[in-house]
C-alpha cells in the first residue's frame, strides 16, 4: 500500500506558506507592501547566512571564528543530505568548534576519490557495489547513517505500466517473469529489488532486469510495452505516476540502508577528536530533522516541527529542486544517524555473490560504530 500522501498525490497546505500568506494579507492593502519586505527580507538574510556556510569559502575572521576548526564535506546536491544541512543552518557546528566547509561534487565516486585523496575530511555518498569495491580498497570507514529506504519515506519505486498491472502486477509477486528497466546494475536500488525478492522467497532468476542508461529512457521503454515497470526514483516516479501509471515504493516491501557518512581510517586515526565533534553536530541535525519532518500523529497525519518551513526552504535551494517536491519525497534518517549493519552486511554478500567485490571483504572492516555512541541498530519509523 502507498503511504498516505503518495495516494492522494497533493501537496501538504504547510509547504505553500508565502501563497497563502500574500492572498491574507490582500485583506489589509494599506499593509500589504510593507509586510511583503519584511517577509522577504527576514527570508534572504536566513537564506544568505546559510549559504555563506556552505559556500566552501573560509570562516569569517575576527574574534570568536578565529577558534573555529573547519571541516570540510564532500557530498552530491542530494536532498538526503538535508540532516546536515539542518545542523549547518542551526550552529551545531559552531557549537562543537567547528566550521563546516562544504563541497559539491558531480558523482558518488568523485565524493569518495575527495575523501580518499585528502581534499575533503568526510563524505557522504550512496551504498552501491562501486562504494564497497573501493572502500574495501581504500580502507574507507562508514561512520553514520546519511539515508534509509523506509516505509512512508521510500527514495525508490517500481513504476508500473498499465498492461502488466491489469495483468496482475499489483505487487510483490508481479516481479517473477517481469521485464524491469534499471540505470544501473550496480546501484542500490538494484540490490533493494533482490532483496525483496529475497524477503518473499521469489527465484532471484525469474526477475528479467534490463539495462537502460537513464530514467528518460525507461520512460520511453514503458510508454512502449517493451518493460513491465521501470525502477525510478520515488521523485521520477511520482511525477508520471501522477499521469495514471501504478506505482510500488520499495520500501513497502523491503527497507534498506541506502546512503552512510564515511572517512579513511587515516583519518580516524589522526583527526579523531575532529570526526568525534562532526558526528555530534550531525546526530544533533538529525535528530532536529526528525522533529521538524518526520514526525506524524496516530492517524498518519503529518506534524511540522517549529521550523520546518524555514528548513523546507533552506534545503531545497540546497539541492535545487521545488520546495512543494521536496515535501513530498521527504527521505529517512534514524534520529540518532545510526547504520543498518545487518543490511550493509546482506549489501556485500550480494555484491559478493554476483562477482562486483572481492570475497575478501568483510563488511566489519568498513564500519566504525565508535562515533554513533551506541550499537547501531536497523533504523525505526517513526510513524508506522
Amino acid at each position: 500500500m502507498l503511504p498516505r500522501v503518495a495516494r492522494s498525490f497533493s501537496y501538504p497546505a504547510d509547504s505553500q506558506p508565502i501563497s497563502l500568506w500574500l492572498r491574507r494579507m490582500k485583506r489589509d492593502p494599506s499593509t500589504r507592501w510593507k509586510c511583503v519586505m519584511r517577509h522577504y527580507a527576514r527570508a534572504r538574510i536566513e537564506v544568505l547566512l546559510f549559504l555563506v556556510l556552505l559556500s566552501g569559502a573560509g570562516p569569517p575572521r575576527g574574534g570568536a571564528a578565529d577558534e573555529l576548526e573547519t571541516a570540510r564535506i564532500g557530498l552530491t546536491r542530494e536532498a538526503s543530505a538535508a540532516p546536515l544541512f539542518v545542523a549547518i543552518a542551526a550552529g551545531y557546528f559552531k557549537a562543537e568548534g567547528l566550521y563546516p566547509q562544504v563541497t559539491f561534487l558531480k558523482t558518488d565516486p568523485s565524493v569518495s576519490v575527495a575523501v580518499t585523496s585528502g581534499k575533503v575530511d568526510i563524505g557522504m555518498a550512496s551504498l552501491s557495489a562501486p562504494f564497497y569495491s573501493y572502500a574495501a580498497a581504500h580502507n574507507l570507514k562508514m561512520i553514520a547513517s546519511r539515508s534509509s529506504d523506509q516505509t512512508g519515506f521510500p527514495m525508490h519505486a517500481l513504476l508500473v505500466s498499465k498492461k502488466a498491472h491489469a495483468a496482475g502486477f499489483i505487487g510483490v509477486r508481479g516481479l517473477v517473469h517481469a521485464r524491469i528497466g534499471i540505470t544501473d546494475t550496480d546501484s542500490g536500488s538494484y540490490y533493494a529489488l533482490f532483496n525483496i525478492a529475497s524477503r518473499f522467497g521469489l527465484e532471484p532468476s525469474s526477475i528479467k532486469t534490463i539495462p537502460l542508461i537513464s530514467p528518460a529512457r525507461e520512460l520511453g521503454a514503458l510508454s512502449r510495452g517493451d518493460i513491465d515497470a521501470a525502477l525510478l526514483s520515488f521523485a521520477t516516479a511520482l511525477h508520471s505516476a501522477s499521469g495514471g501509471l501504478p506505482l510500488l515504493p520499495l520500501s513497502s516491501f523491503a527497507q534498506w540502508q541506502q546512503g552512510v557518512v564515511f572517512t579513511t581510517a587515516n583519518n580516524i586515526a589522526e583527526k579523531r577528536s575532529l570526526i568525534e565533534r562532526f558526528v555530534r553536530a550531525y546526530q544533533r541535525g538529525t535528530a532536529e530533522y526528525q522533529l521538524n519532518f518526520l514526525s506524524y500523529d496516530d492517524g498518519g497525519d503529518f506534524i511540522p516541527g517549529p521550523h520546518y518551513e524555514k528548513y523546507l526552504d533552506l534545503i531545497a535551494r540546497q539541492v535545487k529542486i521545488p520546495s512543494d517536491v521536496l515535501a513530498i519525497t521527504k527521505t529517512y534518517c534514524d534520529r540518532r544517524a545510526n547504520l543498518d549493519v545487518a543490511d550493509i552486511n546482506k549489501q556485500v554478500q550480494f555484491w559478493q555473490d554476483r562477482g562486483r567485490l572481492d570475497k575478501g571483504a568483510v563488511a566489519a572492516d568498513l564500519v566504525d560504530l565508535s562515533f554513533i555512541g551506541e550499537e547501531a541498530v536497523a533504523p525505526q519509523s517513526s510513524r508506522r
